[in-house]
């Protein structure tokens, strides 16, 4: 059984809708009393469940209200809002506002969003290093149709900071000017730093002030989304440190209820001792 987590950190806890294999509402049904928010997994824009019809809204909004419950969503990430066809960057400025639209009924408190890059690097690269896959110009042309796609993005209305960029498989730094030109908010992926090779450090020092959201899990062997039990103890530590003053939202990015147990058990006990 799990136990009621609600207020227990300076932080919301959170975690996502894909605990049981079952849809999003019954996910929200049996998590909702033990979590300060839930995070929709909207994953697939293809998928009825990444875009949720009345019934499901209602459903969701009488949950909220009966377990005190809120949300964050995590928009679609089989789009390309980088993309040099302007079919496909459109498509996905189009799945983005319509989700949005959609679950705005929901008052989430962020919107996850991926700009992924269209030809990821095979190692970590950092802008204007030779030798590597990645030339200076193609990232400048992602970076120009991501800037059209955002504003096309924002043009609907939603406030800037509810959106939150997540730290990907290239380096922050390459985009960290188009979220402060717009405003946005970030969302540090701690499994996503650590299995490209970042310096976790680096990240919290120099993102966590305007970080939104975190995303918790652990890593092994070339796989994440993992149990918070598979990270480091030094990396433990660093993340725990470091959420000791953070008051945004935390959400143990796992999918099934083994891992979400363990995860808490090991954020619980090495709470205490910290």
């Amino acid at each position: 059984m799990l136990k009621d987590y609600r207020g227990s950190f300076p932080f919301k806890l959170s975690t996502t809708s894909y605990i049981y294999p079952d849809e999003i509402v019954p996910n929200v049904a049996r998590l909702g009393p033990f979590f300060d928010e839930i995070e929709l997994i909207l994953f697939e824009s293809g998928q009825t469940d990444s875009s949720p019809d009345d019934h499901q809204i209602h459903r969701l909004i009488d949950l909220s209200l009966a377990h005190r419950v809120g949300f964050n969503i995590h928009l679609p990430i089989d789009i390309s809002l980088g993309d040099e066809s302007e079919k496909v960057r459109a498509t996905g400025v189009s799945v983005v506002r319509r989700v949005i639209q959609r679950t705005l009924r929901l008052n989430p408190s962020v919107y996850v969003l991926h700009l992924d890059f269209i030809n990821p690097p095979a190692s970590p690269l950092r802008k204007g290093e030779e030798g590597g896959v990645v030339q200076e110009k193609d990232i400048d042309n992602w970076k120009q149709h991501l800037i059209r796609s955002l504003k096309e993005i924002l043009d609907g209305g939603i406030d800037s900071k509810r959106i939150a960029i997540e730290t990907l498989g290239y380096p922050f730094e390459w985009i960290e000017d188009i979220v402060n030109q717009f405003g946005l908010s970030i969302c540090l992926d701690i499994g996503h730093i650590l299995i490209n090779g970042y310096d976790l450090d680096h990240y919290f020092k120099a993102y966590l002030p305007e970080t939104s959201i975190i995303h918790l899990h652990g890593v092994h062997n070339g796989s994440d989304h993992l149990s918070i039990e598979t990270l480091s103890g030094p990396d433990l530590s660093l993340v725990l440190s470091s959420l000791r003053q953070y008051q945004g939202i935390v959400s143990i990015e796992v999918f099934s209820i083994n891992e979400l147990k363990n995860s808490l058990s090991v954020l619980e006990e090495n709470w205490k001792r910290n």
